[in-house]
């Protein structure tokens, strides 16, 4: 398991979880994010903060999935390696 891939893993994890959890900076981020969409678009403003909270979810999803895909892997065979070391299968 190559460190890049582990601290790359663990920044996105941390992203996600960051994103996905509801802070006091949202408060800010979302009125912000919709004021440009409704004057980007020529959309009403609480047209412009809810595409706000759904493209800032899904971007802590994408950040959420992308270290599972990333990171999951090696770590579930270094914890099926382990298992297999500790309790190795009896010969019949």
């Amino acid at each position: 398991m190559r460190f890049g891939k582990v601290a790359f893993s663990a920044f996105m994890l941390g992203v996600g979880v960051y994103i996905l959890l509801p802070t006091a900076d949202e408060l800010v981020i979302h009125p912000v994010l919709g004021l440009f969409f409704a004057y980007a678009f020529n959309i009403p403003f609480l047209t412009g903060v809810l595409i706000s909270i759904v493209l800032y979810r899904l971007a802590g999803l994408l950040c959420l999935f992308s270290a599972i895909i990333v990171g999951g892997k090696p770590v579930y065979l270094k914890i099926k390696e382990k298992i297999h070391m500790k309790y190795p299968r009896k010969l019949r």
